[in-house]
């Protein structure tokens, strides 16, 4: 049987969606073995499968202990802690260049940050060499406070995947934790950020 022969044989069978539906998954099976696309194909369908994180049910307070690690911001330089902005309402993200949920869940964090930022102390932390995560952040258009990893990171914070997230209230408390990529711009988010910053 000739190709078409076997293209109308195949036409019978399918409606013109099953048809279109079996070209889209083709085209993505082959997007995800070129190497080149296989990061933008896997955080694009990543993106669009996420979920609002929820709040956690057991109650945890960070100590001070275990906000002070050392990073070195990304922008100057400079070497901080998170200590330093113990008494605010903080927001640490665990992420990296190469990782496609971190690279899907970004575009909802920078908005959460470009609505909380002067209010929240942001920490976008990351291992990576400097000029890896710079490139990346201007290729994106991202103007996020990026901190480069100096220590290890303390075992309250461990995770064995990435992303990974922490809200923490003003008293020390952790609010939210998610390992794994989410919609961090979801009216969940934001409800519980004004309560914590007494918004509402």
């Amino acid at each position: 049987m000739n190709f078409s022969e076997q293209w109308k044989k195949y036409r019978r069978k399918k409606t013109k969606l099953g048809i279109v539906m079996d070209f889209f998954f083709f085209a993505l099976l082959i997007a995800m073995v070129i190497p080149d696309s296989r990061k933008v194909v896997s955080s694009t369908i990543i993106r669009y499968s996420m979920f609002q994180p929820r709040e956690v049910e057991e109650v945890i307070f960070v100590e001070k202990k275990d906000l002070s690690f050392r990073l070195e911001a990304l922008a100057d330089g400079t070497e901080i802690m998170p200590v330093s902005a113990s008494g605010k309402t903080i927001f640490l993200n665990f992420w990296a260049t190469w990782c496609p949920p971190c690279i899907a869940e970004l575009p909802s964090i920078n908005k959460l940050y470009e609505l909380y930022g002067d209010d929240v102390a942001f920490f976008f932390i990351t291992n990576e060499e400097p000029e890896t995560v710079r490139s990346f952040l201007e290729k994106r258009g991202y103007d996020l406070p990026v901190y480069i990893l100096k220590d290890r990171v303390p075992e309250i914070f461990y995770s064995r995947s990435i992303p990974a997230s922490y809200l923490i209230s003003q008293k020390g408390q952790i609010i939210m934790k998610k390992q794994g990529a989410a919609n961090w711009d979801g009216s969940k988010v934001k409800r519980k950020l004004n309560e914590l910053l007494d918004k509402n």
